[in-house]
């Protein structure tokens, strides 16, 4: 019998990593597969944000932790303001991250949860569920629709009635698990891609992204002042502390330090130029 045919807790530690990382390979073709639903979840995103509506995540056990941590990553890597995302995860409450698996199951969570973070009519929620069937995440949307939000919706199953219930469906079956049952593994990854797949594009059609570089990155640190630095000097074409020079006098803000360098404006008049326009691009246009 080769170790392809032998149980997962026959097989050594090198197996069964082994089986694992052949069972990630079926992963990018699926979701390659979602990307037109990907991109129409994205264009709704933006355009919603574009409006001043938020955008929720919602989920429950591995589904639900993925939805937080990408809540938590956007307002740091896309500047924007923390009341704008938010995410809950069935038994986590406000900024929990581990959640029970005890809640999955329970509807009135899932609608208070949602009604906690204040979803309104303009908003869209993202609802990840790798089955597609979870009660609490069910439940948080078919309140969103209630109140006039949209919803996304993220299974790695097809027909399912989360998948039903939202406007758009990004659904990207990927099979069994290696460890049966367990979807934070081949489904976890798949449900990964697709957020980070999903946020990124929807910030670059919000104007948060220029060229390919982070402009409203928030320089909360050292390592980030100095990328925001690094990203103002390849912009404008000048010595990188002329432009760490910029940012200091325009607070860091890195679309006011590009204006600021290229067009002598003083960092007030470039911080109003820079928050009149979507994207970085137009303000530069508008500066000449």
């Amino acid at each position: 019998m080769s170790s392809n045919d032998l149980p997962l807790d026959q097989l050594s530690a090198h197996g069964v990593a082994e089986r694992l990382f052949d069972a990630e390979a079926r992963v990018l073709p699926a979701v390659r597969s979602a990307t037109s639903r990907v991109a129409d979840a994205a264009e709704l995103i933006a355009a919603r944000m574009a409006d001043g509506g938020r955008l929720v995540l919602i989920g429950a056990g591995t589904s639900g932790r993925l939805a937080v941590l990408q809540a938590a990553e956007l307002p740091g890597t896309f500047g924007l303001a923390g009341d704008r995302v938010a995410a809950r995860t069935a038994g986590g409450g406000p900024g929990g991250l581990t959640g029970t698996d005890g809640d999955e199951d329970n509807v009135d969570a899932g609608r208070a949860d949602l009604t906690e973070t204040g979803f309104g009519a303009g908003d869209v929620l993202v609802a990840v569920a790798a089955s597609g069937r979870t009660p609490y995440t069910l439940a948080a949307a078919g309140l969103a629709h209630e109140l006039g939000g949209a919803v996304v919706s993220v299974t790695t199953v097809a027909g399912s009635p989360l998948a039903f219930a939202a406007d758009v469906a990004i659904e990207v079956p990927i099979g069994p698990e290696v460890l049966r049952g367990s979807t934070r593994l081949t489904a976890g990854t798949a449900q990964k891609l697709v957020l980070d797949a999903l946020t990124t594009a929807a910030m670059v059609r919000l104007g948060r992204v220029h060229d390919d570089v982070m402009i409203d990155v928030v320089p909360a640190n050292a390592k980030l002042r100095e990328r925001s630095a690094g990203l103002v000097a390849e912009i404008v074409g000048c010595p990188p502390e002329d432009a760490a020079a910029a940012l200091d006098r325009c607070d860091g803000n890195a679309r006011a330090a590009v204006l600021l360098l290229t067009s002598g404006l003083p960092p007030t008049e470039a911080a109003a130029l820079a928050a009149g326009h979507r994207t970085l691009r137009s303000a530069l246009a508008a500066a000449r």
